[in-house]
């Protein structure tokens, strides 16, 4: 009876899901689930450690497993290893499959090795300021021990093409809350029993999770059935040749992320664990929207390139990034408003004191700023990727990588001078505050990050024209919407600003929920008054969907986002 249920719940989660919005919305409400796991886990660590040298070591722990993620994962990549599945029958795939895992696991002994051996060196060179302290034992032994993260997650890459490219959304979108509760795992119970050990296992445990959880559906699918090899080289190098760019594009991320830990290294001790957070928590957004609808995007856009049909990519993109700026805009503008509300609500306990909450808080709002930038950034990127045009993400990669290091470093320094400390402080509302040095990290990443977007949006229109002139309006619209639900949730906060209740936390919650409700409902109002293509378009499919809502509505335009998937779908 227990297998035959578990049958039935994995046959639940393993099925197809075909269309834009609906692939969309399944991978946003999972990376919702994902990013309150990892909220958790960030409240946790923020409770048990505040912002303190034990989250500095642990984070910097990341740093060269990262690295080689980003380096062997961009070999595996799902924007790599889907476009030569779709080009392939199901021996084809198997036989192609073989190969790379077979290649991966070569590539990744090697690296992982040289890693291994080279750990105190690298870290030295990185964190000299934990060498000097003597903590630099300790960080080379969480280093190794992560090691073993990437590898899995190379292997959860594997796995997650083939899941995806058989529109398993479900199952690929249920991987990530798996690495969060692996991660949650190490914290409240291998921490206790290994010390700072225990979280490191705990990213491996998660990781190996993600991992697991796809491979039963791809075992049915006739893959693994024979032990892998390299059944053709060629083809492995191919992959290889293809993947440079992108890893190269990434791993410059990756170093101007890295650079601004080094920098925050030199600064207060725990600027690394504010710096952190910060980004943490600016990332829920962008894994709910960016994210979700980037992924969702891809096989289509490849599909379509594939067929010739470049008109049908530009209006897929177009739509996309329509609905990325619907969300992202007022997300933004509620997140500025609200940045003291979430940071005290999802961080505000144990050992993290008010200092830390103020100077995350303030940190998050400089974040969201380039939330759109971010957003877009991640779908404009994909449909490089599935244009086959890997280059030109690396060259802007590589650019904003180093304007974001530099500027990280002149603007850490600029905060010494009074009079730049003075307008940060009063922007921020963090007179008085230690560690303020720590926001001109922040700073430079966002500014970074909105350059970097803007760069690739101007090369993207050149490239495929019409671009610009599809989602123009819709941007102005949804930075009107943002305007408003930055003013009505300004304004509700003053409204409930007397509420006080039986808690702080309590107090401070239901203050923000108000400031959040009202926010929402003015840039629901801007929406509908502006009438808005996207917003007529969801109210339309709730109809369809949910009675609630009303009588069934009648079929949009052909240019909707279904007409268009069902299209140019594979």
């Amino acid at each position: 009876m227990i297998a035959n249920f578990t049958a039935k719940t994995f046959r639940a989660i393993a099925f197809e899901v075909r269309g834009l919005q609906r692939a969309a919305y399944i991978l946003a409400l999972f990376a919702l689930l994902s990013s309150l796991l990892a909220l958790l886990r960030d409240r946790i660590f923020a409770h048990t450690f505040g912002a303190g040298a034990t989250l500095d070591l642990y984070n910097a722990a990341f740093s060269i497993p990262d690295i080689i993620f980003v380096m062997m994962g961009a070999l595996v990549s799902i924007y790599v290893l889907i476009p030569e599945l779709s080009r392939r029958d199901d021996t084809g795939q198997y036989d192609f499959i073989d190969t790379i895992v077979a290649g991966f696991s070569l590539i990744a002994i090697v690296v992982s090795g040289i890693a291994f051996l080279l750990a105190p060196f690298l870290l030295q060179l990185m964190f000299p300021t934990f060498a000097e302290g003597g903590l630099l034992p300790t960080l080379t032994t969480l280093t190794r021990i992560m090691l073993l993260q990437p590898i899995l997650l190379g292997f959860s890459n594997i796995l997650a093409a083939i899941t995806q490219s058989r529109h398993r959304y479900i199952l690929y979108a249920l991987s990530f809350p798996l690495y969060q509760l692996g991660i949650i795992i190490g914290a409240l119970v291998l921490y206790p029993l290994f010390g700072i050990l225990g979280l490191a296992w705990g990213v491996v445990g998660g990781a190996c999770l993600q991992a697991l959880i796809q491979l039963p559906a791809i075992i049915a699918d006739g893959f693994f059935r024979r032990l892998p090899r390299l059944r053709d080289v060629r083809v492995l190098f191919s992959t290889v040749a293809i993947s440079i760019p992108r890893a190269l594009a990434l791993l410059m991320g990756q170093v101007a992320f890295i650079g601004l830990k080094a920098l925050a290294a030199h600064l207060t001790v725990g600027s690394i664990a504010i710096f952190v957070f910060a980004y943490n928590l600016q990332g829920v957004p962008l894994s709910i929207i960016g994210l979700s609808y980037s992924v969702a995007a891809f096989p289509v856009l490849a599909a379509a390139l594939a067929k010739g049909e470049r008109g049908h990519f530009i209006e897929y993109v177009a739509t996309a990034a329509r609905y990325v700026a619907f969300w992202s805009f007022p997300a933004m503008a509620l997140i500025i408003v609200l940045r003291a509300h979430i940071v005290r609500v999802v961080l505000g306990s144990g050992a993290f004191n008010w200092t830390d909450t103020r100077l995350t808080a303030a940190a998050v709002a400089l974040f969201a700023v380039s939330l759109v930038a971010q957003s877009l950034t991640l779908l404009i990127v994909r449909a490089y990727y599935a244009s086959g045009r890997t280059f030109v993400p690396f060259l802007v990669s590589t650019l904003t990588t180093l304007l974001t290091v530099t500027l990280g470093a002149v603007s850490v320094g600029a905060l010494d001078i009074g009079i730049v400390r003075m307008f940060m402080e009063d922007i921020l509302r963090v007179a008085d505050v230690p560690g303020v040095n720590v926001l001109g990290l922040a700073f430079a990443y966002a500014l970074g990050a909105i350059l970097g977007a803007v760069i690739l949006i101007v090369h993207f229109e050149y490239r495929y024209r019409g671009f610009l002139r599809k989602v123009g309006y819709g941007f102005l619209q949804a930075a009107a919407a943002a305007l408003a639900a930055g003013v009505g949730a300004y304004a509700m906060l003053h409204i409930v600003g007397p509420i006080t209740l039986s808690s702080t936390l309590l107090t401070v919650f239901t203050r923000g929920t108000f400031g959040g409700i009202a926010g929402i409902v003015c840039a629901g109002v801007a929406y509908a008054i502006l009438r808005n293509r996207e917003f007529l378009e969801i109210i339309a499919m709730l109809r369809t969907r949910l009675p609630l809502f009303g009588k069934r509505a009648p079929a949009l335009a052909p240019t909707t986002v279904a007409a268009a998937e069902e299209q140019i779908a594979p």
